[in-house]
């Protein structure tokens, strides 16, 4: 009992270690993405660490099985080095029991895997569709900067935005127009004050501009329009990121399972059944990949830990891609193949990592009757 404690505190410690590492560098490069969609105008600003917190929770159904890989790796590793582990060998800590005992930390990371990927995920996967998906483009903007949105066929900007940021005060837009007799032309509006309004029957949105000028023409050329008006109504464009993923992520668990027929709606269940299969699959490598010699350190079978890890993921993006585009080979397989492929490697590590501690333990025992 106290050596199962300690195995499974030892592999704890190592597992929130890891993803709480990896965990904080796949957040900064999250961030650094947010905030390059601020600065282009694409979400509001005031969104982006509420997008952050919605992050977490999806990164951590990834980040939990490799957290747990890569734990037990470092945690038996280094008892392999100090030879802590061939000591608790040789007191009788067999395979099988080393097995049951980090099956006890496998089991529970599975399981908050399985109940963020199929329950939480697709609820929090919603609510962010839902803020990339806003259409304020106000709240978008940056007082005293000009901002290029719609695929560089707006230029806007403002001189100063309200609190509340629903009125904003010297307004200029200046819009992209299609082309005409082989020429560009562009519609320029400069109004006092602009606020955004959404039509009641279309529920289309508009900048309502108020006490301005609009100029229609093409640059270089003196034939152009002005037109002064005391309110006037710009439609205002498609600014948000493509939120097609985030989309399928948001549908619940269940409702995949009804439309299981859709390539689709499988490759996205098969995905979020992968994550907690993972883990287990992960655990019976990571035993195997852990056992280093006395004097050959600690991390050396990190690298190709990585590696094996890097080829695992790639095949199950592979394998969903096939899934989406319903080929014969997704259709037939699914992702089932990935997980058969790398479970029948692990056991055979295993049978190999067996056969040393058999050899091991006699060796051992025989060492003792000559003592």
């Amino acid at each position: 009992m106290i050596i199962s404690r300690y195995l499974i505190k030892e592999v704890f410690s190592a597992l929130l270690a890891v993803t709480l590492v990896l965990l904080l560098i796949f957040l900064s490069n999250q961030l650094v993405r947010y905030l390059s969609y601020a600065a282009s105008g694409k979400i509001a600003a005031n969104i982006v660490l509420t997008l952050m917190g919605f992050e977490i929770p999806y990164l951590l159904a990834l980040l939990l099985p490799l957290g747990l890989y890569l734990g037990i790796i470092l945690a038996y590793g280094r008892l392999y080095a100090d030879s802590e582990m061939p000591v608790l060998n040789a007191c009788g800590l067999g395979l099988k029991r080393l097995l049951a005992i980090t099956s006890v930390v496998t089991l529970i990371v599975a399981a908050a895997v399985a109940m963020l990927t199929l329950w939480i995920n697709p609820i929090i996967a919603a609510q962010k569709v839902k803020g990339l998906s806003q259409d304020n483009l106000i709240d978008t903007l940056q007082p005293g900067r000009f901002q290029v949105i719609h695929d560089g066929r707006w230029v806007v900007y403002v001189e100063q935005i309200s609190r509340d940021r629903k009125q904003a005060n010297n307004l200029f837009i200046a819009e992209e127009k299609p082309l005409t007799n082989d020429t560009q032309a562009w519609t320029v509006v400069s109004a006092a004050q602009g606020f955004q309004e959404k039509d009641p029957t279309t529920k289309q949105s508009f900048i309502a501009a108020r006490n301005g000028y609009r100029y229609d023409g093409a640059p270089g050329q003196n034939a152009y329009k002005i037109v002064q008006f005391q309110k006037y109504a710009v439609r205002v464009p498609t600014t948000t990121i493509n939120t097609t993923h985030q989309e399928q992520e948001a549908i619940p668990t269940l409702k995949l399972l009804d439309d299981y027929d859709d390539s689709a709606s499988a490759a996205e269940l098969q995905w979020r059944l992968s994550m907690p299969i993972s883990a287990l699959i992960l655990m019976l490598l990571a035993v195997p990949l852990s056992r280093v010699r006395p004097r050959q350190g600690r991390y050396s079978h990190l690298l190709p830990a990585m590696l094996i890890y890097i080829i695992y993921v790639n095949l199950l993006f592979v394998a969903r891609n096939w899934v989406e585009q319903d080929t014969s080979a997704g259709s037939l397989l699914g992702m089932w193949w990935v997980h058969a492929l790398l479970f029948a490697f692990a056991i055979l590590l295993l049978v190999v990592h067996a056969s040393y501690h058999g050899w091991s333990f006699q060796w051992l025992k025989a060492a003792r009757r000559r003592a």
